[in-house]
């Protein structure tokens, strides 16, 4: 989708939380035209950059969807090199299998109103030609489907062991539902000490929170997005 006036409208509701906070969005280069890794490299070089100014400690990074998918990987690759990592994470519907091998594609594909079909299941023929020709193709070409379990590409199959805290928000009707529900588990697994937090919100679409005007959840979503974002940063 690119950097559209629906992100610009989101960050002007956080700009004017502290006087000292500023909001970076990343531009990255759009698939199908630019794929795997050139986003998730643009994102490292873009954190390698702001810690030149600012201390991790007082970053928060976050995405919705794909861009919840970059900042995972971004978050894993910190870690991987043993970096300091941001003070905390904000996650809203990520995509964290390229694979689409979790069950809530299947289980919500009718009732997923962006991404589905309510007038018939999701047959396993065509849950393989989506894989092949739907929209996460554009962001891993051909690559095999095996080889889209690769943590930089679908982080759900990385390490949470190291990871900072997090808040995630997911609809319940998505069926990317389980893209979020298995990565909280994992994280709540591998890592003891981990504080992270889930909002499944009942009847929600994919990425409820970015919609400033749609629907009261949203509105609540970005409240408790704005208390997240004070606390995190005092």
């Amino acid at each position: 989708m690119g950097l559209s006036s629906i992100y610009y409208n989101l960050s002007y509701n956080f700009c004017n939380l502290k006087d000292d906070l500023a909001v970076v969005l990343l531009d990255y280069s759009l698939a199908p035209e630019y794929i795997h890794p050139t986003q998730i490299n643009e994102a490292m070089d873009v954190w390698k950059e702001l810690i030149k100014e600012f201390k991790p400690e007082n970053i928060i990074v976050g995405g919705d969807s794909a861009g919840g998918n970059c900042a995972m990987a971004l978050v894993q690759q910190i870690a991987n090199q043993k970096m300091n990592l941001p003070k905390a994470a904000i996650f809203i519907s990520p995509v964290t299998d390229y694979s689409n091998s979790f069950e809530s594609h299947f289980k919500n594909y009718q009732k997923d109103i962006l991404f589905g079909n309510p007038k018939e299941p999701l047959t396993k023929e065509f849950h393989e030609e989506m894989l092949k020709k739907g929209l996460n193709s554009y962001y891993v070409g051909d690559m095999p489907i095996e080889d889209r379990k690769n943590p930089l590409i679908s982080p759900a199959f990385g390490n949470f062991t190291t990871f900072p805290k997090s808040l995630f928000f997911v609809g319940s009707d998505e069926m990317l539902l389980d893209d979020t529900l298995n990565v909280v588990n994992k994280i709540k697994k591998e890592n003891k000490n981990a504080e992270v937090e889930c909002i499944v919100q009942e009847g929600m679409i994919h990425c409820y929170p970015i919609y400033t005007t749609l629907v009261s959840e949203s509105k609540q979503a970005q409240e408790k997005i704005k208390s997240y974002l004070l606390e995190n940063l005092y």
